[in-house]
């Protein structure tokens, strides 16, 4: 849940609701890496309120949806005075990742495989918008170009699949030693699958670095 206090104002209650929306939508959009957002909203239509003498606080409740907000304000200083809630429709754009051209499923994303392309996002909060977030990573169903990236679609690739040949590199105190075995497991970088040796036949522990390529744990 997205908050942002706000001190008295003498702007408009529906005034602040917007600025606190903007501010929290345009700070998601800087954690995501959404470039260049632009965010509209459609007016409020202004309604009484109760007087607040100390300044509303304004909330914002719900972004799963950015084309509608809720947020709710309170009054700390007097907590008598009722909270008002509010939706807020928005429309919000930023450059985001597209598929550039197909892309099969469970096939690693490269740096060709995607673009920077301006899209509505206000029904796509997941939507990638950094390179490193999307490489490395694999569509859990295939792609077609100009396709929308969201974190929901992909999964980490798995660089080695069971019963598939690997090699094993083990380095101890600038040595580097090599063998081949077996994978017993599927992994992803960084995964710790169980792998057997093809020289001593004996099942090792072992951290996935790349495809085909694991170290023992020590």
């Amino acid at each position: 849940m997205l908050a942002l206090p706000l001190p008295a104002l003498a702007a408009s209650l529906e005034a602040q609701v917007q600025d606190a929306a903007r501010r929290a939508v345009l700070e998601l959009a800087d954690r995501e890496g959404w470039v260049a957002p632009e965010l509209q909203f459609a007016p409020l239509a202004a309604r009484p309120a109760p007087a607040c003498a100390g300044g509303w606080e304004v909330t914002l409740q719900d972004a799963r949806s950015l084309s509608r907000l809720r947020l709710a304000a309170r009054c700390p200083a007097s907590p008598a005075v009722p909270a008002q809630s509010f939706v807020l429709r928005a429309s919000l754009s930023a450059e985001v990742l597209v598929a550039r051209q197909p892309v099969a499923a469970g096939r690693p994303l490269a740096e060709d495989d995607v673009e920077l392309q301006r899209r509505d996002i206000g029904q796509a909060s997941d939507a990638l918008g950094r390179l490193e977030d999307a490489l490395g990573q694999a569509p859990r169903s295939s792609l077609r170009p100009g396709q929308l990236l969201q974190k929901r679609q992909l999964a980490p690739a798995q660089l080695v699949r069971r019963g598939e040949r690997v090699r094993i590199v083990a380095h101890s105190e600038g040595i580097e030693v090599q063998g081949a075995g077996e994978a017993l497991d599927a992994g992803a970088r960084d995964a710790v699958i169980r792998v057997r040796n093809s020289a001593s036949g004996r099942v090792i522990s072992a951290r996935v670095l790349d495809a085909g390529l694991v170290e023992p744990l020590r």
